[in-house]
């Protein structure tokens, strides 16, 4: 009997090692396969791999060289995570159908680049169009409008390394896919951003013809140490004082926005200046309503923006409670009378807001008389839309509305329809 026993022990030992033997071919040949694909752009190498029945595949000493850039990009350990071995087997099979993946978890640690090699120095380049995206990375330091590799030696950086966590999922049900993304980099900030998307077709090209809409999105930053040494670094390159350069950064910030068409309210401005003086976290947060458009918010008030975008701000873990701002012509020059802008906050709704000339109110019965004149809709569910009026028939108004660069027919009910403003 103790023979039999032995024997069985045995047994289950050399099969659970031919499934681990098995299971480490198989991943193997996938990681292989995808190296091979991307031989055209890139080299992989990599000095161990493994794997186990929890669903984790592992690289040790990964290096990707890059030879059209010129450089290399080194990892100590990279490490997928799924939710189980069946999930781990199906990776392969979703991308030979040419379907997204439903899971995925990405984990990157020791990544380090040299601050002088060639992909820092694209990381870092002075961006060729500025944009309200490219604001914050605008500084006051001299004739440098941003900070590139040369200023970041100075500043004492010779390598970026950094721990990045990537997780993915995908349901198809739902069409839904939301992700998150976190970034340790060593003496610089700990950043996370996590993004929600909803009408998400599994068929990466359906996406073309029906993109996706962001439901959610955040942006946070905690314990900025690149803030407080460019801060250093710059007030050192201009000779000034704290105060002396906090106040020539807000108006180096408040500048960049106003060469985009945005003027901040003061207590933003105020609150932003907090965050620069004192760079411990900022959170931003977005929650844009249904049918927004993101290429066509300039044609809206602005409380209308703020009320499309659902925006939540903290800084140094303190909310801002009212957010406000006005559009202004980057031509001209800053006014200053606070009354010579026409300033608007999140709390003011479209019943509290008086009526200005430039719009007027008019009711969902008489819409058939705008035909031809721009409109504005806002749905009882907090929708809004903007466009040309073509039609009102069967129920139903016809409008042509700007997306990006182009446009696109769509019609909205009338029961549907809570307020209508024409443009004069």
């Amino acid at each position: 009997m103790s023979k039999f026993f032995k024997w069985t022990i045995l047994a289950v030992v050399v099969v659970a090692l031919i499934i681990k033997a098995s299971l480490w071919l198989s991943v193997r040949s996938i990681v292989n396969d995808a190296i091979a694909t991307l031989s055209p752009v890139m080299e992989i190498t990599y000095g161990g791999i493994s794997s186990s029945f929890d669903g984790r595949v592992g690289l040790q000493n990964v290096e990707i060289r890059v030879p059209m850039v010129g450089d290399s990009l080194k990892v100590a350990h990279a490490q997928l995570k799924f939710d189980g071995l069946r999930a781990l087997l199906s990776f392969k099979e979703r991308l030979a159908q040419r379907k997204l993946p439903e899971q995925l978890a990405l984990e990157l640690q020791g990544v380090e680049l040299q601050v002088h090699g060639p992909f820092v120095q694209q990381l870092y380049a002075v961006p060729a169009e500025k944009s309200v995206f490219t604001a914050m990375s605008e500084v006051a330091c001299g004739n440098v409008r941003n900070i590139g590799a040369d200023e970041l030696l100075q500043m004492g950086y010779r390598t970026v390394q950094s721990d990045i966590e990537f997780s993915y999922r995908m349901e198809p049900g739902a069409q839904k896919l939301t992700f998150n993304l976190r970034s340790d980099t060593r003496d610089m900030l700990d950043m996370r951003v996590a993004m929600s998307l909803i009408n998400v077709s599994e068929n990466p090209g359906d996406m073309r013809v029906n993109p996706p809409r962001v439901s959610q999105v955040t942006v946070e930053m905690d314990d900025n140490q690149y803030q407080r040494r460019v801060s250093e670094f710059c007030r050192g390159k201009l000779g000034l004082d704290q105060k002396a350069y906090l106040a020539l950064s807000l108006e180096k910030f408040d500048n960049a926005l106003r060469q985009q068409r945005i003027a901040l309210d003061k207590p933003v401005l105020d609150a932003y200046g907090r965050y620069l003086s004192d760079p411990r976290s900022l959170r931003i947060e977005l929650t844009p309503s249904e049918g927004m458009a993101w290429g066509g918010l300039e044609f809206f008030e602005p409380k209308d923006v703020i009320a499309m975008l659902r925006p939540n701000v903290m800084i140094n873990q303190e909310p801002l409670p009212q957010l406000g701002f006005a559009w202004v012509d980057p031509l001209k020059k800053k006014i200053t009378p606070e009354n010579d802008l026409q300033r608007v906050s999140a709390e003011e709704t479209v019943e509290s807001k008086p009526r200005t000339q430039q719009y007027e109110f008019v009711s969902v019965d008489s819409l058939a008389q705008y035909t031809g004149k721009r409109l504005q809709f806002i749905t009882f569910d907090g929708a809004y839309y903007q466009g040309v009026l073509h039609k009102v028939e069967n129920g139903r108004a016809y409008i042509t509305v700007l997306l990006g660069t182009g446009s696109a027919e769509m019609f909205l009910r009338l029961n549907k329809i809570n307020q209508v403003r024409v443009m004069l």
